[in-house]
């Protein structure tokens, strides 16, 4: 059984590159999210973790994106196998993102009964982007099932 061929693959290598650019770019901007928390770990802010934490599995959620984009459109036809690939991983990494997130929460929750509330804004900030890239991970999956 052949592969169904894509209606336009020269449009499907293109998104795929614009997403190794948009991914270069997030990787970069994350950079000082990772870097500002572990130099706050270091400095003995307990504050700066999520950003630590939160960066580290942003800037992994990016790389799996990338990869698993560039994969499922590396040719001029997209496989059975591909696209079922491509979903697992997608369903993998929202699953890991929302463990991350819950984990993160729960850190600030037990940091703010016990007095400490800049857990609370640092793992807001790194939520939100947390919840971006599980958002953006949902949206792939559900076209790919499409």
């Amino acid at each position: 059984m052949n592969a169904p061929e894509l209606p336009n693959p020269a449009r499907a290598r293109r998104g795929a590159r614009r997403t190794v650019v948009a991914g270069i770019a997030a990787l970069i901007l994350l950079t000082g999210f990772t870097a500002g928390g572990i130099a706050m770990l270091a400095a003995g802010e307990l504050p700066g973790l999520p950003f630590a934490v939160g960066g580290l599995a942003a800037q992994l959620a990016v790389l799996v994106l990338v990869v698993t984009v560039l994969r499922a459109r590396s040719g001029d036809t997209n496989s059975r196998p591909q696209l079922e690939s491509a979903g697992a991983a997608f369903n993998f990494l929202r699953r890991a993102l929302l463990v991350v997130l819950v984990a993160l929460v729960a850190y600030a929750v037990v940091r703010a009964v016990l007095g400490d509330y800049w857990t609370l804004i640092t793992t807001a900030v790194i939520g939100v982007v947390l919840l971006l890239l599980h958002r953006g991970a949902r949206r792939l999956q559900r076209g790919i099932n499409r």
